[in-house]
């Protein structure tokens, strides 16, 4: 669990901290299946007082590996995710939805670094803009050589009109 002590900035009408530390994986409560982090993640950021609210504001980046969508090769890639997210005191009565909360003066920001961390993630990745993919026939990986497999395939109810046209 990740902690911030807001006592000070609390005691204030407008108050920030910043921070900035390295986290393993394990503190964020990343497994690999989630996000198969490659060492350590690095969060630059402050939380400040805003009255009745408290504002985190961080970035984050850290290396994954990941699989080429395209041609299944596995890489290493730097990830980044911003994150702003409001704290509101438990109890409060104008909390809203998907908002988190915090206790005397203490922040667990835990868990918004995690999902911070998740959401940045696209769905689908490329080893290489240029990636050619692999062979639909063979399976061959296009990127080393190409292939001279026929990849256009007929429907089977147009096979008698593919050999009128050939005729």
């Amino acid at each position: 669990m990740i902690k911030l002590n807001v006592a000070e900035i609390k005691k204030r009408l407008v108050g920030k901290k910043d921070f900035r530390f390295e986290l393993k994986p394990e503190e964020l409560e990343l497994t690999k299946n989630e996000l198969p982090l490659t060492g350590l993640v690095y969060v630059e950021g402050n939380i400040a007082n805003a009255g009745d609210v408290l504002l985190l504001s961080a970035k984050l980046t850290g290396n994954v590996k990941r699989i080429c969508a395209r041609c299944l090769k596995q890489f290493t890639a730097e990830t980044k995710a911003e994150i702003l997210e409001k704290y509101f005191p438990t109890g409060a009565e104008d909390i809203e939805d998907c908002s988190f909360t915090y206790e005397f003066d203490v922040v667990d920001i835990t868990d918004a670094l995690r999902e911070g961390l998740l959401v940045a993630e696209p769905l689908h990745v490329l080893c290489e803009a240029e990636c050619r993919g692999l062979c639909p026939v063979c399976g061959g990986d296009r990127n080393i050589a190409p292939c001279s497999c026929e990849t256009a395939t007929v429907d089977p109810r147009l096979i008698a009109l593919q050999q009128l046209l050939k005729k």
